[in-house]
């Protein structure tokens, strides 16, 4: 008896592993039968771009649709959909010229179908609809830069300037892919100066450049061992060693640090003297190392200035609401989760800028509507001014 279980098991066991072993090892069968090209064409022209309509040809191993086309410039894009797709979109056209796209079918086997040739006309490119709307002013350390982005495309907004050397280089790179924005340059000195401003896509295409001379407007960073808390009646308490003066310690990611008390709820604000009156033109806040984009780091403010702030605390007329600001984050990744874009735009400190007809004020109120967490605490680590004490 236990001779034929033995010899039921083994034929068994060969079996099995004669079974698996053409299933891993048995390559899947090919043929080299090309399938038919796809048929019913209509092209439909957009903007730097084409959608191509078609019929699939009826092969029962078609695998994908294969689009090929050379740029201007000789660069060779490919595009390729599944058979589930009945339109292929070639992109990344830099100008409105004719273009000539070559279509295949290909099968399981890699075997391609007679070629189709079509020829699209894309539509104006979005980096000359952008390039043609841009508005450029004078702004505090540099130009201010106004776009309009109506496809929302993925796009790089480069200005130029002259370097130390005298080269006309970027200066400032803007990456957007909003509808419409705005943003500036800094660190510029008050002297006429020569701009340009280009757009370039993800592809490489350029537009031209538009040229301006334009003076940046006075700023200067404002002295932070001048700047003092001003505790007022109605001001968040203090807690968990936080203090206002670690605000102006000059480290953005240690030393200090702000750190509202148990007894604090939303909105909440405290105030600070500057030490000087001044045109304040921005605001940067550094948040609480390790904890980028979450808990009680300010995510919705209210800046108020103030020359002479009722001592009862209140908000009246005595206080003016400078700016608000909102913070977001750069990839729009779930909570803990960071990008190298958000560590970057962390480290670099979170800017609010000031409107240019933003009275002179010495005293400020830092006013937090709402933390990235919905909690009751207020945390963060550093506050560096700018602005003109000329004026």
């Amino acid at each position: 008896m236990k001779k034929c279980i033995y010899h039921s098991s083994l034929f068994l066991i060969l079996l099995l592993a004669g079974a698996c072993k053409k299933d891993v090892a048995g390559p899947a069968l090919k043929d080299g039968v090309a399938p038919g090209p796809v048929s019913d064409v209509a092209v439909e022209n957009l903007n730097g771009a084409a959608r191509i309509r078609y019929t699939l040809p009826g092969d029962a191993d078609l695998l994908y649709i294969r689009a090929r086309y050379a740029t201007r410039q000789g660069v060779v894009r490919e595009t390729k959909v599944s058979r589930y797709s009945r339109s292929v979109l070639v992109e990344g056209f830099g100008d409105t010229s004719a273009y000539q796209v070559s279509l295949y079918a290909v099968d399981k086997s890699e075997n391609s179908s007679p070629v189709l040739d079509v020829t699209v006309h894309p539509l104006e490119p979005p980096i000359w609809i952008v390039r043609r709307q841009l508005a450029l002013t004078p702004d505090f350390g540099g130009i201010n830069v106004k776009y309009t982005n109506p496809g929302e495309n993925d796009l790089a907004i480069v200005v130029l300037a002259n370097d130390s050397l005298g080269q006309f280089s970027p200066v400032t790179t803007n990456y957007t892919n909003l509808k419409a924005g705005d943003f500036s340059t800094r660190n510029m000195p008050d002297v006429p100066t020569r701009f340009g401003v280009y757009i370039r896509d993800r592809w490489g295409n350029l537009s031209d450049t538009l040229t301006t001379q334009l003076t940046p407007l006075f700023e200067e960073l404002l002295d932070r061992t001048k700047m003092k808390g001003l505790t007022l009646p109605t001001d968040a308490p203090l807690g968990y060693s936080g203090s206002i003066a670690g605000l102006f310690d000059g480290n953005p990611t240690g030393g200090g640090f702000y750190h509202s008390g148990d007894a604090a709820r939303m909105p909440q604000w405290f105030t600070y003297d500057m030490g000087v009156t001044a045109k304040l033109s921005r605001l940067v806040w550094f948040m609480r190392p390790g904890f980028y984009y979450t808990l009680h780091n300010p995510r919705e403010v209210e800046i108020w200035g103030s020359n002479d702030p009722n001592p009862d605390g209140s908000f009246d007329d005595s206080w003016t609401l400078l700016t608000t600001s909102v913070q977001t984050k750069p990839s729009g990744l779930p909570e803990g989760q960071l990008s190298q874009a958000d560590i970057d735009a962390a480290l670099a400190g979170h800017t609010v800028e000031f409107p240019l007809n933003t009275p002179k004020v010495r005293y400020i109120r830092f006013k937090t509507l709402k933390n990235w967490s919905n909690g009751t605490y207020v945390n963060f680590y550093q506050i560096m001014m700018w602005g003109d004490t000329k004026k």
